[in-house]
């Protein structure tokens, strides 16, 4: 363990070295912080958690997701994951130290982005547990998505195409669960990354936020969680694909 935690703080100080990362850690909240404020002005309290569910989606989505699946792909690209199995870290120590820095990045992004809003009049949660189970759920889900599309890229530049259906499959649901059809809403809550974000919505302002019940969000959410997992553990090599 404290292997992993040395290794992931020397990842944390890697990781903000790379401007595209340290542009998706900064720039992406800021830019959704400037959106809600402009798309604030007549939103209803039973509205914000919808808005915040959507908000939070993007922002895994196009900071965590980007930079755990481009983060996998160069350092097996580059032979570090290989090297780094001759140290003391076990393979799940590997794993772990490099998934941290993802992690906490995540993790402040959003914290910022809540309190922010909460600056702006939203109202505090309803169900605070829900909206902590849907903020973890999320930021593990993303992280375990890009690990998965890293899996099957054969280099960074390779991503662009590979991340494509993830991107396409999270964007689309969330168009489809603000639908007034229930049958359009349900099919958009298993579209992937969107169970944790029906979960953070009916966190924020209750659980009749949409038409699908939260049985429907915690199953998308684990349903795609296995299916990264099981892509992880056939697809996923140490060294680089050729």
């Amino acid at each position: 363990m404290t292997m992993m935690v040395r290794h992931g703080w020397f990842e944390i100080r890697l990781l903000f070295r790379r401007k595209l990362t340290l542009f998706s850690a900064t720039v992406m909240p800021i830019g959704l912080c400037v959106l809600t404020w402009f798309g604030v002005r007549d939103r209803q309290p039973e509205n914000w958690g919808s808005l915040l569910g959507d908000r939070f989606t993007m922002l895994m989505l196009l900071s965590v997701f980007m930079t755990s699946m481009t983060i996998y792909t160069a350092r097996r690209q580059s032979l570090v994951l290989k090297r780094l199995r001759t140290t003391e870290l076990t393979d799940a120590g590997v794993i772990g130290a490099i998934t941290m820095p993802v992690v906490a990045m995540g993790v402040v992004q959003a914290l910022a982005y809540f309190v922010f809003c909460l600056f702006l009049g939203a109202p505090m949660p309803t169900h605070p547990w829900l909206v902590v189970l849907g903020m973890a759920g999320g930021v593990l889900l993303t992280v375990t998505a890009g690990m998965a599309t890293a899996a099957l890229s054969k280099s960074v530049e390779a991503t662009h195409v590979t991340s494509f259906p993830v991107m396409i499959g999270a964007l689309a649901g969330l168009f489809m669960v603000g639908s007034g059809d229930e049958q359009v809403a349900t099919a958009g809550s298993l579209m992937p990354l969107i169970g944790p974000s029906n979960l953070l919505a009916k966190g924020w302002s209750g659980f009749d936020t949409g038409f699908t019940p939260l049985t429907v969000d915690l199953g998308s959410t684990l349903l795609w969680g296995v299916l990264f997992a099981a892509v992880i553990g056939r697809f996923f090599r140490w060294e680089p694909r050729t």
